[in-house]
């Protein structure tokens, strides 16, 4: 072999040890929320094990819960401009792109987390909806339902006409300020990392969500009073940079997508389980109260709000349709 063939031969061997080195190059994926301890923390926990598992350690995930990736609308710009990677939360959030995102927020369209789950999971309305962001730089992964909503209160709220005149924090979204206003409170639309310090201060009188999110974010410190209305579901969705998607390799892009498809019915368990325990440990937590309206608030409460959706959402030309094909799923899986 001469000088020349022999160049040619190392030269060859440096380039396939470059390229395996590049295809074996690690890739980050950061999964961020505002929450802890609750299904959105916990989903987030079984993906980076299963993704680091099946891609053989060529993708490590960082998992980010309480806001430490940033405030709300920080990681929504962030996965779009596709510095993060996914972002777990409810969908109402995602309103100011696009109004269609608030429609799994319709009250009464759901029987309990369950149901939730089953519906939003439905091809044709999830097919949909999953890919009302990509143009925008996002695509949701998966859904789940999270939780019946409940109204963490300083002051007790054991009937209907107790909530009047106070301010209730609610996602900003017309359909939760809609819902509240119809029991004559306000809602007040503030960041999730400063709901409990707002309570703290009392600029505000409760807050509106899931139980499941609140008692790990030690909501009954200040609010010791919880109401279960169950009058609308909570769902959240696993929303993932399509700019993070679009670099992966064909088999790592699968191990991404087959991960978020399987962690559905994980996610939907855990929303149920950690709901009903969060019950529990409210109710054991010392001096905190849990409470249900009576039989006859309870209708009253639900022949109030149900109509909010028909008319907020079923009547707008750019939420007709999404809206209908929920409740049509909704419907089926009943």
């Amino acid at each position: 072999m001469n000088k020349f063939t022999t160049a040619i031969a190392a030269l060859a061997a440096a380039s396939a040890v470059g390229a395996g080195a590049a295809s074996a190059k690690t890739i980050n994926m950061k999964i961020g929320m505002v929450t802890i301890n609750d299904s959105n923390h916990f989903k987030s926990n079984w993906l980076k094990k299963e993704i680091e598992a099946k891609s053989n350690g060529r993708i490590k995930v960082g998992v980010f819960p309480a806001a430490q990736l940033g405030k709300i609308p920080r990681q929504i710009e962030a996965i779009q401009l596709g510095t993060q990677e996914t972002f777990m939360i409810p969908p109402g959030f995602f309103i100011g792109i696009d109004k269609r995102f608030m429609v799994t927020d319709a009250p009464g369209m759901f029987t309990d987390e369950n149901h939730a789950t089953r519906a939003i999971n439905q091809p044709e309305f999830f097919n949909t909806f999953s890919q009302m962001g990509a143009k925008k730089g996002f695509v949701v992964m998966s859904m789940w339902g999270c939780g019946g909503t409940s109204v963490a209160t300083i002051k007790p709220f054991k009937k209907l006409d107790d909530l009047k005149g106070r301010k209730i924090r609610v996602l900003a979204t017309p359909l939760e300020r809609a819902v509240i206003g119809s029991l004559g409170a306000t809602g007040v639309p503030i960041p999730y990392s400063e709901v409990l310090p707002s309570m703290q201060r009392k600029t505000i009188d409760g807050v509106r969500s899931s139980i499941g999110v609140m008692h790990p974010s030690k909501f009954w410190t200040v609010a010791k009073h919880i109401t279960l209305t169950g009058m609308a579901q909570i769902t959240c969705g696993s929303f993932t940079s399509t700019a993070f998607l679009n670099k992966l390799p064909k088999d790592l892009k699968k191990v991404v997508t087959d991960a978020a498809k399987a962690s559905t019915v994980h996610a939907g368990k855990w929303g149920h389980d950690l709901t009903r325990a969060a019950e529990k440990k409210w109710a054991g937590e010392k001096g905190a109260f849990v409470y249900k309206l009576s039989a006859p608030e309870q209708k009253e409460l639900i022949s109030r709000v149900r109509p909010i959706g028909d008319r907020i959402l079923g009547e707008d030309p750019k939420t007709k349709d999404i809206y209908a094909m929920l409740k049509k799923a909704a419907a089926a899986t009943r």
